[in-house]
């Protein structure tokens, strides 16, 4: 959420990104390479993370996004990396030790020889006590408390702009998304793009994987088409998805080499370290690899250009971190007071910097940037996430943009040059190799399908963009050039061998060992348009896992939304390469297979069908009997696979208990509404029944999924429940825009007719509504078994010319009455989520529902729609009357909501969430299991 302060003129938004090349040390001996992450890890990362939880306690609402790259989630999740960083620490300690006896009686330096021993020690102990070897821990607790943003960047930090194709640049993409949702338990709003390198179409991958925003450099954004009105001080949209622009004024203040804060002389001289200083043979045990190199005791300051350097003082650099501090917030109250005036919407300052600049590079960064926080609740400077930003104010205009980066140079330079150009023929030679093995292979053996999948982690690794980038610096090059050499070498053996058919299991054995990352990475992310060959649905895969759904309803036959849901998910799913399988309720008596965009549809019949002679909950267990049988047949054509049920509501539950008892596969329930809360309480023994089956399944699930908070509070009440609830909003799918129909009078309901939904409050504010506006028309599009009173209750209040009960209607016929609609309403009096009405905003029609569940959740009054005590007939009135006085403001909040629809709400995103889920299910049953 947003910080507010008083009048404040705009936001602030600090975004840290955080990235390290993926380096995986099998020797029990700490590695040239490794001290990178574990530098980082000292003066960097510890301190941010120890300075946010201080603020934290204090009670301070601060708000910033941190991006963290796979690699680095990797490593720090690698255990054995945690205990060498472990005899690391113990190591500096013990040099801090016999610096303290060096230094013993020297004024100047034995002050500086404790404060880095008391600050070791700070960090050792937060380490190995506090954390106990999990960082991880800390970060999610700080998103948890709203606190941090957490986002992530592609797979291996690829520069995107110059790989060949779009299947590359997806498979960085997905692979990344894929690790972040296993580690962090959802999917991220936004991708940090590596080195900010933006090219045209790569916002379509982005869009196609749920993703909502992400950075660009600030060229990136002024030289866009048509000229961006607000600046970089308001985002804007490029595909459907929102950009960002870095500001330019923030970055020069803290990076620029000559101006920006670290260059200050009373700050730490980073290139002044003892470890060049002392005597070898002093230093010869704490060096790594027992060559001079860093050590972290730097005891001197920057003092001027010289190469006479004064003792560095740690309390004046803490009193300059604090003023420069002072004067970052000053200049953002000026900055944002100036802009305020010239944006539609509360302009926003987007400030993102490597988080290894922080106490690393910048050794007071981390203090600098905690007084930054500190100050910032004390100024009319609001700090805000991007997230929490997009949220309150959706972009305004959409724009195309051409390359940008926000390397020397603006564009490419920094990855294309002359020390680096030769890379990328056997990059791009890699690339079209990896998709040809990935198409033409579908069905590949056990040891085909690792050899496959291990090239793909290759070229992934080969592609970082930290090879090209040091190639270009021309720092630790040989280095660079030997990864190079291995992950393309590796790569091209292992598709020569496969071609070859000559694979090498025990060299195939070696490189799983040592390139380790992405653990349930599949190679089939390469294959065009992410699956099947040429467009086609991708024959079974045996070796993978299984989604089986249970549901009662699938369209074309289905009562309510539920049905929708189920399709949706599914196809969402399979377009993501997941095998899905519904089990559903065939039309006859007859058992029919089929395919469906990409998913297995079994209809089953029920053994008895529903008569007179058998009463509704019979008739439930009598289908739940066959779903079971119906089940084990799928489960037992897939030997070997890894299954998850996934069952959808109590009309299944019995079904689903039964398969996850007898196949013992896991099983995921989605809690859809509840019977307590459809009728407002157990009324008779049915509804108990009811709620008894409901209870059995909640708590025999190993993992539940409900729409919103509002139902998770309800599950919660009613249940009890041991398991965890993950919380993944319903999607819609995309629907023709609708013009504001201005001169329309029409208003529209979509639902089934049952007494929750609240028609009968919309009848009788129509009712009062006539004497204002005489051509109100209301159309109700539905069925159900309150339809017959609602129609009484329309003639009784003389509103038999005005209403039209349509019946069920399809989803083209719903698309044709919204078209003919002023606005739509949604009067609910129990709503678990309200995906009607999300379907009338994504078409861009102005929307009234009422202030419960999981509608309040959606919608957000006078901006994306407008809302009103549920039956409260009178308010319902005034906001129709709202919609019909200000055409203009109809037509914003049906921009607005839509904006909101494709941003938050769209299928490709609920999949990837409900995807990690899945995964996060199967690891959890594999460590149980083992």
């Amino acid at each position: 959420m947003v910080t507010r302060s008083g009048d404040n003129p705009g936001y602030l938004s600090l975004v840290l990104h955080a990235h390290l090349p993926f380096v995986h040390n099998r020797e029990p001996y700490v590695s040239l390479e490794e001290k990178w992450l574990f530098e980082a890890l000292t003066e960097s990362y510890l301190p941010l993370i120890l300075s946010w939880e201080e603020l934290a306690g204090e009670g301070l609402d601060f708000h910033l996004t941190l991006s963290l790259s796979p690699p680095l989630i990797s490593m720090l999740m690698e255990p054995a990396l945690g205990e060498r960083y472990g005899r690391y620490l113990d190591n500096l300690r013990e040099l801090a030790g016999r610096e303290i006896e060096r230094t013993r009686g020297d004024p100047t330096f034995a002050p500086l020889a404790e404060f880095y021993h008391r600050r070791l020690t700070l960090v050792d102990r937060a380490f190995k006590e506090t954390y106990r070897g999990n960082l991880l821990a800390p970060i999610k607790r700080l998103r948890e408390q709203g606190r941090l943003e957490l986002i992530t960047t592609a797979a291996t930090h690829g520069y995107l702009p110059l790989m060949l194709t779009d299947e590359a640049r997806r498979a960085q993409v997905r692979a990344a998304l894929d690790l972040f949702g296993m580690t962090m338990g959802f999917v991220p709003d936004g991708l940090w793009l590596p080195e900010c390198g933006y090219t045209p179409g790569i916002e379509k991958i982005l869009r196609s994987e749920g993703i909502k925003y992400f950075i660009v450099a600030s060229h990136g954004m002024l030289n866009a088409t048509p000229v961006v009105k607000s600046a970089v001080y308001a985002p804007v949209r490029v595909g459907g998805v929102a950009v960002f622009g870095r500001d330019w004024e923030t970055s020069h203040q803290v990076w620029s080499r000559t101006e920006g804060y670290p260059g200050d002389p009373v700050y730490r001289e980073f290139y002044r370290d003892i470890g060049y200083d002392l005597d070898f043979n002093y230093l010869a045990p704490y060096l790594v690899g027992g060559i001079r190199g860093d050590t972290g005791f730097k005891y001197y300051r920057i003092t001027g250009k010289t190469g006479v350097k004064e003792p560095y003082d740690y309390r004046a650099a803490r009193e300059r971190a604090r003023e420069h501090a002072q004067d970052f917030i000053a200049n953002r109250e000026k900055q944002l007071a100036y802009w305020a005036g010239r944006t539609q919407d509360k302009p926003v300052v987007v400030a993102p910097y490597d988080a290894e600049l922080f106490g690393h590079w910048w050794f007071e960064g981390p203090d600098w940037l905690a007084d930054v926080l500190r100050l910032a609740g004390e100024s009319r400077v609001s700090l805000t996430s991007l997230s929490a930003y997009l949220e309150q104010y959706p972009p305004r205009q959409e724009v195309t943009m051409g390359p940008s980066s926000w390397g020397e140079g603006g564009y490419n330079r920094v990855w294309l040059n002359q020390a680096n150009d030769w890379l990328y023929l056997h990059l791009h030679r890699a690339e079209r190799a990896m998709i040809k093995l990935a198409a033409a292979n579908p069905r590949p053996g056990s040891l085909r399908e690792r050899a496959l999948n291990q090239a793909a982690r290759e070229l992934l690794l080969a592609q970082s963009s930290d090879w090209s980038f040091i190639l270009t610096t021309g720092t630790t090059v040989d280095y660079a050039r030997r990864r190079l050499r291995e992950h393309l070498g590796a790569f091209f053996k292992l598709c020569q061998d496969y071609e070859r058919d000559r694979l090498d299991e025990d060299f195939l054995a070696r490189l799983e060992a040592a390139d380790n990352i992405f653990p349930g990475l599949d190679f089939r992310l390469y294959r065009p348009a992410g699956r099947g060959v040429a467009g086609r649905p991708e024959v079974h895969n045996k070796t993978r896992p299984g989604i089986l759904m249970l549901s009662w309803e699938f369209p074309p036959r289905h009562v309510g939304g539920l049905g929708i849901h189920v399709r949706d998910l599914g196809q969402a799913l399979a377009r993501q390469g997941v095998d899905v399988h519904v089990l559903t309720r065939a039309p006859g008596d007859r058992r029919v297979s089929t395919v469906q965009e990409g998913v297995y549809l079994h209809y089953v019949p029920t053994y008895q069908q529903p008569d007179k002679e058998i009463n509704f909950l019979s008739w439930v267990l009598q289908f739940n009997l066959a779903l079971a049988d119906a089940g084990q047949e799928v489960l037992a054509a897939y030997p070997g696979r890894n299954w998850i049920l996934h069952a959808h509501d109590w009309l299944v539950a019995y079904g689903a208990r039964e398969l996850q008892e007898s196949a013992r596969v896991p099983l995921v329930a989605t809690i859809h509404a509840t019977e307590a809360g459809r009728n407002h309480g157990l009324h008779n023994r049915i509804q108990q029944a009811i709620h008894h089956i409901e209870s059995g399944l909640v708590n025999g699930a190993d993992r539940l999924i409900c729409c919103s908070r509002y139902m998770e509070e309800e599950i919660r009440r009613l249940f009890q429940p041991r398991s965890e609830i993950t919380v993944i909003p319903n999607g819609v799918r995309p629907i023709p825009p609708v013009p504001p129909c201005r001169d329309s009078q029409t208003i529209l309901f979509v639902g089934r007719l049952v007494v929750e939904k609240g028609v009968q409050v919309l009848l009788a504010a129509l009712a009062r509504l006539k004497r204002l506006y005489p051509g109100a028309r209301l159309i109700v599009a539905g069925a159900g078994p309150y339809a017959g009173e609602l129609q009484t209750m329309a003639n009784n209040l003389g509103l038999t010319d005005r209403v039209e009960f349509t019946g069920f209607v399809s989803e083209e016929v719903r698309n044709r009455l919204l078209a003919r609609s002023r606005v739509a309403v949604f009067p609910s009096l129990y709503e678990p989520f309200g995906i009607v009405a999300l379907e009338a905003m994504a078409a861009g029609i102005p929307v009234i529902v009422s202030r419960t569940g999981g509608l309040a959740e959606v919608v957000e009054d006078n901006r994306t729609g407008l809302t009103f005590n549920p039956g409260d007939v009178a308010d319902l009135e005034r906001r129709l009357v709202t919609i019909f006085q200000n055409p203009d403001l109809a037509a914003e909040l049906g921009r607005s909501g839509q904006a909101r629809v494709y941003r938050d709400y769209t299928w490709e995103a609920v999949a990837r969430q409900t995807l990690a889920l899945y995964r996060g299910v199967l690891r959890e049953n594999s460590l149980i299991a083992s």
